[in-house]
């Protein structure tokens, strides 16, 4: 059984996996200044409701590109069973079966999305990611990573939209029924995710046009499924793309 954690800026995401089957997913916010303490107890908790004894967990593996919280969490894996955690982190880059361009610059979530891609549909590959940032990454079927493009996230936009506007406050992330807002939560709505779609759709065309028309194009993260029906090119959602990719880390590594 392995335990995987992958920790962004807005959410840490928690898998267990079991025979190679998912078997439960969870998602918590992320707080930069919460202590050991804070999620030891938010993991042990959820592994007690799930009936999951961390005797049983056989691996541990966390990615993080909040660096507050490598530390914390590496002790908080460690202290369940005793276990050496297995992190996702420059080192072991050259480990890895795929080719990165500028590792020190590379964010590990990114990586993660690669070695997942590679190693799970063997194609060429365009991987949108719906986060804190919007992120493109091309990856070859041979498994070198072209290039990465790096937006604003959706909910990052609507957010800078109400910290510097006093008068609009932050919205559900869903498209009206209406294109042309009839008040300042749908004019927001429409602003701002029909306007990502069509900044998803023309970055795709651009990477496309560049590449050859021949890499297919794979929607992951918290935010992947609110405008993915929206944008025909995507043609695979995974939502679980980045722990699928830290799943197959100890296959990789052998210490």
């Amino acid at each position: 059984m392995k335990l995987i954690v992958d920790i962004g800026n807005s959410n840490i995401v928690i898998g267990i996996q079991q025979n190679q089957q998912w078997k439960h997913f969870w998602r918590i916010n992320t707080q930069k200044k919460a202590s050991e303490y804070h999620y030891s107890l938010k993991i042990n908790n959820l592994l007690w409701e799930a009936s999951i004894s961390p005797s049983d967990i056989d691996d541990f593996i966390l990615s993080t590109v909040v660096p507050e919280l490598k530390t914390i969490f590496n002790n908080v894996l460690y202290k369940l069973n005793r276990q050496k955690v297995l992190v996702l982190d420059k080192s072991i880059y050259p480990k890895l079966n795929i080719k990165i361009p500028n590792p020190n610059e590379m964010g590990t979530d990114l990586v993660a999305n690669a070695l997942a891609v590679h190693n799970k549909y063997f194609q060429n590959n365009i991987i949108i990611d719906f986060g804190t940032a919007l992120t493109f990454t091309i990856v070859n079927k041979k498994g070198e990573i072209i290039g990465v493009n790096i937006a604003p996230g959706i909910k990052t936009a609507i957010n800078a939209l109400s910290d510097k506007a006093s008068q609009l406050e932050p919205v559900p992330l869903e498209l009206p029924d209406n294109p042309i807002g009839y008040n300042t939560q749908t004019a927001i709505q429409n602003g701002v995710l029909i306007g990502y779609v069509g900044l998803v759709s023309h970055m795709i065309k651009v990477i496309q046009k560049n590449l050859g028309h021949n890499y297919t194009v794979i929607a992951t993260g918290g935010l992947s499924e609110i405008l993915s029906k929206q944008i025909p090119q995507i043609k695979i959602i995974n939502k679980n793309l980045t722990l699928e990719g830290l799943a197959l880390l100890p296959m990789f590594i052998n210490d």
